[in-house]
């Protein structure tokens, strides 16, 4: 049943995860909005390749004025002094510390004039504020190639330790962070929010509008050990198993966290490196270690709860309040090779302990080469 489980879980998820036709499409016209009185257009959404059929995520935010003077404004942000210069007057820049960041190559399709086909475009640049390993803010910026406007992808996002990648938890509210976090900037003159009607990409429809200044200048487990009456050393010791592995998946996260902020100046995907293998290699160390020589199904039962716990936790942890079907099959594919695993520990069948172990390592494997 197991095994069928992770198959039949694996199956679906490479499935809803497969790439689409590579084939170059370009917007219609009917798709693209207009962000001032240029002439230049812009489809709204970005995409993994210079074609329509690569979507991913809505732009969500236009920030009207000089590009340069919008990239200078938001970089600054990232700098250590935290000031920017507005009217030759020293101005205090917000709280959130945005950082240079490192993404997956996006683009986007412009068109500067209506006669003209238009060009795909790549992100210039990116920031994000918040922990890599934990949750973030993550923004991809795209300066008009003619007219005073640049265009942001802003969603928010964690970093899973199943998958060795960020997974996205929202688009609305990567707009909405921006929105508060620039609002009460001087060299901000007003917010709003337009609607252009296209859904899809986390879209609404909506596209949250910041203008610039006319004068505006350039411008972040501990487990115990208790003596146990022998009454209860039964239920204690069928506790142990999902509670430790609950624990390893939040405390690799937090460990994660902790070393991000400790060492600043070292890249997080050091840590990540450091503290993946403790997610590979930890929950089968713990279930050798607690299901041996115990019942078979009791043992299974238990270190999928445990693992599956420890997910549910890590996701409320990062606010990750809505998953695909893709994440919950993978993540069933994951629990279920642990269970057939702990299985074959309790009976001390090499074969099945071998079949566990080749689905779990099969599981976690599939993402690092992008099937996933």
């Amino acid at each position: 049943m197991l095994v069928a489980l992770v198959v039949v879980a694996l199956t679906g998820s490479i499935l809803l995860g497969a790439p689409g036709s590579e084939e170059t499409v370009l917007p219609r016209e009917d798709q693209l909005i207009q962000p001032e009185d240029t002439g230049t257009q812009v489809w709204p959404y970005t995409s993994r390749s210079r074609s329509t059929t690569g979507r991913t995520l809505a732009l969500n935010v236009l920030i009207i004025g000089d590009p340069d003077q919008t990239r200078r404004a938001l970089k600054r942000r990232a700098e250590t002094n935290w000031t920017a210069v507005v009217d030759d007057d020293n101005a205090t820049i917000g709280e959130s510390e945005w950082q240079p960041a490192r993404g997956a190559s996006r683009y986007t399709y412009v068109t500067v004039d209506p006669n003209i086909t238009g060009r795909w475009f790549q992100s210039e640049y990116q920031l994000a504020t918040g922990t890599y390993l934990g949750q973030r803010v993550h923004i991809r910026a795209y300066p008009a190639p003619s007219g005073n406007w640049t265009a942001f992808q802003a969603h928010t996002e964690y970093w899973d330790w199943l998958r060795l990648r960020h997974t996205v938890t929202g688009v609305a509210p990567g707009a909405r962070f921006l929105e508060r976090d620039l609002r009460d900037e001087p060299f901000i003159e007003r917010i709003s929010r337009e609607y252009h009607g296209l859904g899809g990409g986390g879209s609404d429809g909506w596209i949250t509008i910041i203008e610039l200044a006319s004068a505006a200048g350039a411008a972040g487990a501990v487990a115990s050990v208790v003596p146990l009456d022998p009454r209860h050393r039964d239920v204690a010791d069928a506790a142990v198993l999902p509670v430790t592995l609950a624990g390893l998946i939040l405390g690799v996260r937090s460990a994660g966290i902790a070393l991000e902020h400790a060492i600043p100046g070292v890249t997080p995907k050091l840590f990540a490196a450091v503290l993946y293998p403790v997610i590979v290699a930890g929950p089968p160390f713990l279930v050798t270690m607690f299901a041996r020589d115990r019942p078979a199904t009791r043992s299974a039962l238990l270190a999928a709860a445990g693992l599956g716990a420890g997910i549910v936790l890590d996701l409320g942890a990062v606010g990750a309040n809505a998953v695909s079907v893709q994440f919950v099959l993978h993540r069933v594919a994951l629990v279920s090779a642990l269970g057939l695993f702990a299985v074959g520990v309790a009976r001390q069948d090499r074969q099945t302990i071998s079949g566990g172990a080749v689905a779990w390592l099969v599981a976690l494997g599939l993402p690092l080469f992008g099937i996933l």
